[in-house]
């Protein structure tokens, strides 16, 4: 979420760098004109009360607030005042933490522990949620009706009721039931268009609207737009502010609909533009509406199936502002967290009363994988979390060999059609430790863990050996155990056959957490003993110096 501080004075300033806030000082009325609509989270580094005048004086709705949070100017309470359950009380929780101050929430669905039913993510709610929650609060699970085939809410299991839940894309009239009721709308619907090179903006947005509501569709279940590709950039298109997918002609012509026309087909090479954009989109063979039009466009709707999506997240090296904003959008918007113990306590303050949090032992990196993995073919938002890098000796390489084994097994040829994969990159531990030393990796370096669990020590020591001849620095994971002892000295003495023995080693221990050390050896005065599982070890190159308490490796320049 893109934020900004609005501070008034240097204090305040002072406090918004800290938490790592972009921040502007000055009349705090003035600015928040500025920024009020413009979909940033807004944080008031100011006393309660005058955040409280300023928001006074606009005008305010639940459906349409900015997420806004007060922060005192010492940065010690962290106060969510409006978008609670739009992500404000955890982005609270999460400036707390970066700031080792205290986030005060209040909201009772927070308090009391349960999944606020208007904030649940991939969902809008409409209807009577303030009396549905007061029924969950009592401990009354509400009845879950199903009116379309969608993965519900992970932790809203059916219950007795008397209050209701129904998942639809449809409009329904919530007055006329008997009980407290909410309709949490998915993001379901695919919406094909066609329109002609002088269509306006309000020629499809009127089309879309009038067919939704003769069909008595919901607008906000909408999750795309489909078109031509020749109509990439349009502005009747582009207009709707909504994600388009784009398909040439070949591949439209290809899709079998219920209206083509010869006409269509001889002005852009295909027979249907809005049924078989809509129809391709969405991953379906039915619509749910056939091509309605007017005099300058076409639409179609198509129910798509829900598509998963698995986000290998990492999570840096240890303290929370050395993540990135995009692995904390990651965490923050899944509705499942998995993740070794340790590492899902790294990001605690990101994690709500909504979402699944599967804590894995040790050791159980396959099963971990492959939970995720099935977990996200079912149509679940899933966030598989480590520390560090994802990639470097890490979830992301496991997470896809179990992708691949098990679409082999299903026949899966096209496993997007099910989910998307992303790798959330973040601060590897290798490049924490290097900042700490100073700049050791300023040249080619590798990495190398010494775990001969899975590769065979043979084949570490051939790397070894070639990383020594290459003359590079070299970052070592897994350097030493309790019971595997005897690899790092053996590594240490190969590498001195090529390198001096005034080659900088160094030892830097619980990179980006409680209890940071780092030690600055040469290969001749190293001791091994210093080494455990909280360790990286960095072997400098035939170039690398020691300054002071800093070590680095020249680029090469002549200064």
């Amino acid at each position: 979420m893109e934020t900004l501080a609005i501070a008034l004075n240097e204090r305040g300033a002072k406090t918004a760098v800290k938490l790592g806030l972009p921040v502007e000082i000055g009349k705090p009325g003035f600015i928040l004109d500025q920024y009020w609509n413009s979909g940033k989270t807004l944080v008031l580094i100011m006393a309660l009360p005058i955040a409280v005048r300023l928001l006074s004086k606009r005008e305010l709705s639940k459906e349409i607030d900015p997420i806004v949070i007060a922060v005192d100017e010492s940065g010690k309470f962290i106060i969510p005042v409006l978008g609670g359950h739009k992500g404000a009380n955890r982005f609270a929780d999460e400036l707390a933490s970066r700031g080792n101050g205290t986030a005060v929430v209040t909201t009772s669905s927070d308090i009391a522990g349960i999944a606020a039913i208007d904030g649940l993510s991939g969902f809008v709610a409409r209807g009577d949620v303030a009396a549905v929650i007061e029924t969950m609060l009592e401990g009354n699970h509400p009845v879950v009706e199903y009116a379309i085939p969608w993965p519900g809410p992970i932790h809203l299991s059916s219950g007795t009721g008397p209050a209701k839940v129904i998942i639809s894309d449809s409009t329904t009239a919530l007055e006329s039931q008997a009980a407290p009721t909410v309709q949490l709308i998915p993001p379901s619907l695919v919406v094909g268009i066609g329109c002609s090179s002088n269509a306006s903006v309000d020629d499809v947005s009127e089309l879309i609207r009038s067919v939704f509501l003769e069909n008595r569709l919901e607008v906000r279940a909408i999750a795309k737009l489909a078109t031509i590709d020749i109509r990439a950039g349009h502005p009747a298109i582009t207009g709707q502010k909504m994600p388009v997918e784009y398909f040439s002609s070949r591949e439209l012509s290809q899709i079998a609909v219920p209206n083509p026309s010869q006409k269509v087909k001889s002005h852009v090479g295909t027979a249907s533009v809005a049924e078989a954009a809509a129809i391709a989109a969405s991953g379906s063979t039915d619509l749910i509406v056939t091509k309605a039009r007017n005099k300058v466009a076409t639409v179609a709707v198509a129910r798509r199936r829900a598509k998963g999506h698995l986000k290998l997240v990492g999570l840096g090296p240890g303290e929370a502002m050395m993540r990135t904003p995009e692995a904390v959008e990651a965490v923050v918007s899944s509705e499942i967290v998995i993740g070794y113990r340790p590492y899902i306590q790294q990001c605690h303050e990101l994690l709500s009363p909504h979402q699944l949090i599967i804590r894995s032992p040790i050791g159980e990196e396959n099963q971990r994988a492959q939970i995720a993995v099935e977990h996200a073919m079912q149509g679940r938002v899933v966030a598989l979390v480590c520390s560090g890098d994802p990639e470097i000796f890490a979830m992301a390489t496991i997470s896809f060999e179990v992708l691949e084994a098990l679409c082999d097994e299903k026949k899966i040829c096209d496993p997007q059609k099910y989910l998307d994969v992303s790798v959330i990159p973040g601060v590897t531990a290798g490049l924490g430790a290097g900042a700490l030393l100073g700049a050791p990796l300023g040249h080619d370096h590798a990495y190398l863990s010494l775990s001969d669990l899975i590769t065979p020590w043979g084949t570490i020591e051939k790397r070894i050996q070639a990383f020594g001849e290459a003359d590079i620095a070299i970052v070592i994971y897994n350097p030493q155990s309790k019971t595997r002892t005897w690899q790092l000295p053996k590594a240490l003495e190969i590498l001195s056959n090529y390198r001096p023995r005034t080659t900088p080693v160094a030892v830097v221990k619980n990179v980006g957490r409680h209890g940071e050390l780092k030690q600055i050896y040469t290969l001749e005065t190293f001791d091994p003993a210093t080494v455990d599982m909280t360790s990286l070890v960095i072997v400098g190159s035939s170039t690398t110096r020691r300054f002071g308490d800093y070590i680095f490796t020249p680029r090469g320049y002549t200064i």
